[in-house]
């Protein structure tokens, strides 16, 4: 089911043409022929890999490049697979669709969690600060105007890069045990969690440090600093990767952080506000990055492949233009990495505050 309001004539004529595309060309909205081969691509990825570990590390060189080579199959799983399980967007059977997100607690992120933290905590409340749950850093990032500005935010573009790096230890080790037991939080107020989600949350985690830190210390003939030094480095990485992709398609310089979800009249003008798409026409990006870069779409349909987006965006472009609505897109990978640091360096000495508070027409970010 469509998840774009129908009340405004811009949204429902969107949604209209998006419907005609998959009727037309008489395709379904879920995986097609394409995304499986990526799938398959994925699984293979990420168990060939991990096996190669075993059967060509020579040398501590050979480890340590197959062992990062493993943890690239990681973000390409996650991005193209585990991530489109989990919207149910791989298919129009659920037990499949969830099979497939079972992906994320391989790769050391609770799937059960996952999906309070990013649907309820993320897609319903796009930079709202005190919900979107993307907005929460423990303070060592301002990543909104409307949180507290620190005197050591002005270097927050700079430390960027470690605290980034050091997001996947944080996930794997800490966030999701601090979430399953935090009852305060507004998105899992008087949740009782199932019996099945704390075996799943504690076994996944054990068999994640089973086959990633534990086999490769009793199999391989490494010392036990350089093994854990090529893990920790190995999640630096992914957790690097995988920050500054989500982070170029809401946190840029033209970002807008709405007060609450009812500031527009219809939602989906709030996706446009706080939504960039980037690099939308490379094909290594969209096979690499899921459509995780193409998303404007995905957060107006998550019930659709990403398979889809680059030609619905064409669609989702022509209709904003029809309307007046602003479509926002940095065109190179570069250039939304480079409008993502502008824009922490602006949150983190207050001048896109400035920006904001005197700008009386900070619409032209939403509307023509």
């Amino acid at each position: 089911m469509s998840t774009i309001p129908l009340e405004d004539s811009f949204a429902q004529t969107l949604r209209e043409r998006i419907n005609n595309y998959f009727k037309e060309n008489d395709i379904s909205v879920k995986a097609n022929r394409e995304m499986k081969i990526k799938m398959i691509t994925g699984l293979l990825w990420w168990s060939l890999s991990y096996l190669f570990i075993y059967l060509f590390s020579f040398d501590k060189l050979s480890f340590f490049l197959l062992y990062v080579f493993h943890g690239w199959g990681h973000i390409f799983f996650s991005f193209n697979v585990g991530h489109d399980a989990l919207h149910n967007a791989i298919s129009k059977k659920g037990r499949i669709n969830k099979l497939w997100a079972y992906s994320y607690d391989l790769l050391g992120v609770n799937t059960y969690m996952w999906r309070f933290m990013h649907h309820q905590g993320h897609h319903s409340c796009l930079n709202v600060t005190g919900e979107d749950m993307s907005l929460e850093t423990a303070g060592f990032f301002r990543l909104s105007n409307e949180q507290e500005l620190k005197p050591y935010h002005k270097y927050q573009q700079y430390y960027s890069f470690i605290i980034y790096g050091l997001y996947l230890l944080y996930y794997v080790f800490y966030k999701d045990f601090k979430y399953f037991f935090n009852k305060k939080n507004i998105h899992l107020k008087d949740i009782k969690h199932p019996v099945k989600e704390w075996i799943i949350l504690f076994a996944g985690k054990a068999f994640y440090l089973l086959y990633m830190l534990v086999l490769p210390l009793v199999l391989l003939p490494f010392g036990w600093a350089f093994i854990l030094f090529t893990f920790v480095f190995t999640l630096f990485m992914i957790g690097l990767v995988m920050s500054f992709t989500f982070q170029t398609t809401h946190i840029i310089d033209s970002t807008y952080f709405p007060k609450h979800n009812s500031e527009y009249e219809n939602y989906v003008y709030h996706v446009f506000a706080t939504t960039a798409d980037y690099s939308v026409e490379n094909k290594l990006s969209n096979w690499f990055f899921g459509g995780l870069n193409i998303h404007i779409i995905h957060h107006l349909r998550p019930d659709i492949c990403h398979i889809h987006y680059q030609k619905l965006t064409g669609i989702l472009k022509e209709v904003a233009a029809e309307y007046g609505v602003v479509y926002r897109e940095n065109k190179t990978v570069y250039e939304a990495f480079r409008s993502h640091m502008t824009a922490l360096k602006l949150l983190g000495n207050g001048s896109l505050d400035r920006e904001i508070n005197n700008n009386l027409n900070y619409a032209r970010f939403i509307k023509g």
